[in-house]
């Protein structure tokens, strides 16, 4: 179950003194790139691919890549810029969050629970479920800002499926919907393909596998019409993996633009009080293959601007 950089030009007159205190302490900087370096060296899904990563880092660091870092948001950019242009893996970057860090170490404390799928900021958020309705022509319509299944969103899912199970076309909206992911199987997936049915190879480091597959719902359950699904830019992750299943299983009619390329599922380590890293720990292809859509994104059957994807998908149902 996703960097800003703010340059600020004051004048000449700061005196050096005080520009050189600006400057994060490079014993702190080097301990946290080392971290970071192992951290990847550990975790990420193709060890051969993590030690590179790793080495560049650390290479680039005595390289005097973060000499003038001001503070760990500037860490954070440097290096998230550094581990991206050379792994190409979005998954992979620095995020300077001291609360994260705080409640990551909480979590490892209390065996690792994360809060995703069972917190009061996706209840607030209605597990991403922000518009559900029937449009003219007795076409559905699901707008999803995240991908949040478990036990406690399945009603929401099951809430939505059902007002919209008489129409005869159904557009799933992943504009702009950064990912997420599912703690009981591939739900959503199911209410339009046949239980049973291998979806989804993830391979670990360890060189495991784990196929997920679709699960058979009670008769009736499953979604017959046509199905539409509306990706842009920031479609992302989870996400990604609902679009690219239902276009590899030939059930979708992708539309819009190119997704954001990121396939691999990460995990948050600390780096320091201040910093975590996202690393990715698996990654899932197609059952059999090596294909995914990790750096190229979900290629859509129909290209189009993003704020055109709708009205372009209406078109299509009306031909």
């Amino acid at each position: 179950m996703f960097i800003r950089r703010f340059i600020c030009m004051i004048g000449c007159c700061i005196p050096l003194a005080a520009a050189a205190q600006e400057v994060l302490p490079a014993r702190e900087v080097s301990r946290a790139v080392d971290s970071a370096a192992a951290l990847i060296r550990r975790h990420y899904v193709f060890a051969d691919k993590g030690e590179q990563i790793a080495h560049h880092l650390q290479e680039q660091y005595r390289a005097g890549s973060f000499r003038q870092v001001s503070n760990w948001k500037s860490f954070d950019s440097v290096g998230t810029a550094i581990l991206r242009n050379f792994s190409q893996d979005g998954h992979l970057y620095l995020r300077y969050n001291p609360e994260k860090v705080a409640k990551l170490r909480t979590q490892q404390e209390h065996n690792g629970v994360d809060d995703f799928f069972h917190s009061k900021k996706s209840r607030e958020q209605n597990y991403g479920f922000r518009e559900v309705q029937v449009l003219d022509g007795n076409t559905g319509y699901i707008r999803l800002s995240e991908i949040n299944i478990s036990d406690e969103s399945l009603p929401v899912l099951q809430a939505a499926m059902a007002f919209v199970a008489r129409t005869s076309s159904l557009i799933i909206d992943l504009r702009d919907n950064g990912g997420g992911g599912s703690e009981i199987k591939p739900m959503l997936e199911s209410y339009f393909i046949p239980g049973g049915r291998p979806l989804l190879t993830f391979h670990s480091r360890t060189g495991e596998t784990e196929t997920d597959s679709s699960v058979a719902l009670a008769p009736g359950m499953m979604y017959p019409g046509k199905l539409y699904i509306l990706v842009n830019k920031k479609t992302a992750s989870a996400a990604e993996a609902l679009a690219y299943v239902m276009q590899a299983q030939h059930r979708a009619t992708i539309v819009g633009e190119a997704s954001a390329g990121g396939a691999n599922h990460n995990e948050y380590h600390p780096v320091n009080n201040e910093v975590f890293i996202s690393i990715s720990e698996a990654a899932p292809v197609l059952p059999g293959t090596q294909q995914n859509w990790e750096g190229k994104g979900v290629q859509p059957d129909k290209v189009t601007a993003s704020a055109e994807a709708l009205q372009e998908a209406l078109k299509m149902i009306q031909m």
